[in-house]
């Protein structure tokens, strides 16, 4: 299973161009009912708004993603909200634009410039996080041997998720798949092959992202 980014929570944004409102929406789904479930949510809070535009992309192999224009010209808005949500490469995302009309006709270009600026605006806003596919790792090492392991993990920028101190110490670790048997090797050559490696299921953790990453 692959790595992806998602939102960790629901965010939004407002801004005004030519005296329309746009209120933009960001929201973490997994499937959807989730998607519906939030549309209608949304219809029944802006009923007055003359459109909710949206788009979504959810992790699935293949991976599923819609876009709706609501009534705006076709490929004007629904489009540009999901090539920005699959420019930055994310997945479980909906992201939904509602527009208020202020008189003001904004063309085609104008548009696509506001409905995809409202996705990014309120993606920049919102906290992104890479779910990232990992193994849980217990290290139970003798008390002799905490101190050097401790140094050299710290040197490495290698934390453990939480520590219990028993008879024996033991190390708890979240570790990307891809880098799993490296690690391991690593640690049995620190500890000279006396630490016990217990290994767990793995699952998505989230770890979080760099500012570069997020606008990627």
């Amino acid at each position: 299973m692959d790595d992806y980014k998602t939102v960790l929570r629901s965010d939004e944004t407002e801004v005004e161009i030519k005296k329309s409102r746009f209120i933009n929406l960001v929201f973490h789904v997994e499937d959807e009912a989730a998607v519906d479930e939030i549309l209608t949510e949304i219809r029944k809070k802006h009923y007055k708004s003359t459109h909710a535009c949206w788009a979504y992309v959810l992790n699935t192999n293949p991976k599923r993603q819609k876009a709706s224009d609501d009534g705006e010209p076709s490929g004007t808005a629904g489009k540009p909200i999901l090539d920005v949500i699959n420019h930055r490469e994310l997945k479980d995302v909906l992201v939904v634009v509602v527009r208020y009309f202020g008189g003001i006709k904004l063309g085609t270009g104008g548009l696509i410039r506001a409905y995809g600026g409202g996705a990014s605006d309120v993606l920049n806003h919102c906290c992104i996080i890479k779910k990232q596919f990992s193994d849980q790792v217990k290290i139970v090492i003798h008390y002799p041997s905490y101190g050097g392991l401790s140094n050299s993990l710290m040197e490495k920028e290698i934390f453990p998720v939480s520590e219990e101190f028993g008879e024996n110490v033991t190390l708890n670790f979240q570790i990307a798949v891809a880098q799993t048997k490296a690690f391991l090797d690593w640690v049995e050559d620190q500890t000279n092959g006396t630490a016990q490696i217990i290994r767990g299921e793995q699952a998505y953790v989230d770890v979080e992202v760099t500012n570069d990453e997020k606008t990627m």
